[in-house]
This record gives C-alpha cells, structure tokens and sequence, in this order.
C-alpha cells in the first residue's frame, strides 16, 4: 500500500480577486438600481390616470428589484462555494452581474410600458403599443 496524499488544486488569487471584485460591483449595482427604483416608483405619482398603471408600475419595480436581490445571493453563494472547492468561480460572479443587469432592464422596460403606453424605445428600438410581444 502506498501512502498517497491527494492534492489540492492550486489556489488562484486572480481569480479569488476578480470573483471578489466583480460580485463587489454587482452589489453596488444592486444598491444603485434600488435608488433609482425609488424614486421611479415615487414619481408614478405624475403619471396621466388615462395611460397609467401605478400598481403595474410599482409592481414591476419591485419585483425586479426582489429577483435581482435573489440573484445576486446565489451568484455569492455559488462563487464562494467554487472558491472553497478551489474552482474558477469568475465566470459565475460575471454571469451573476449579467443577470443581474438584465433583470433590471426588463424591469424597468415594464415600468415604463405602465406609465406610459404610447412608447417605449430601446437604444434606438421603438416597441409601439402595450407590450413588446406584439
């Protein structure tokens, strides 16, 4: 019998850092997406009543800030798990922003579309009408 001591895989302090460092932004990002979630839900108020939807609009707000706070634990846990296991987790704190941007952008699209349903453009896209599946 031999006496062989498995060994670990090396620790890689690039990717520790950058891990670190980008779930670092992506809760900025959450706290900065609450601020101005904010004071998109406090200015529902001056919608028209004729093409406004305040509890759709508050509603889409909320719910896209509560997914992206969802997201934004697992992408922690799923990277410090990797990270323990000595495996890349980069890759995970960068899915976990996207994500979490993406979210974000649906859920003020949404907002939008519930204050005003005349238009909403997109970086130069315009949807017409109540929703963008038309």
């Amino acid at each position: 019998m031999t006496n062989t001591i498995p060994t670990r895989r090396p620790l890689l302090v690039w990717d520790i850092a950058v891990s670190i460092a980008v779930l670092l932004i992506g809760g900025g990002f959450l706290v900065i997406a609450a601020i101005i979630d904010l004071f998109s839900a406090a200015l529902v108020g001056r919608c028209p009543v004729a093409t406004c939807s305040a509890g759709t609009a508050v509603a889409s707000l909320g719910i896209s800030w509560f997914v992206m706070f969802l997201l934004l634990i697992m992408g922690n846990v799923l990277a410090i798990v990797s990270l323990v296991r000595r495996r890349k987790a980069w890759w995970i704190a960068l899915l976990t922003l996207v994500l979490l941007a993406a979210v974000w952008i649906i859920g003020f699209v949404l907002y939008s579309q519930a204050v005003s349903h005349d238009s909403v453009a997109i970086d130069g896209v315009v949807a017409w009408g109540t929703s963008l599946l038309d």
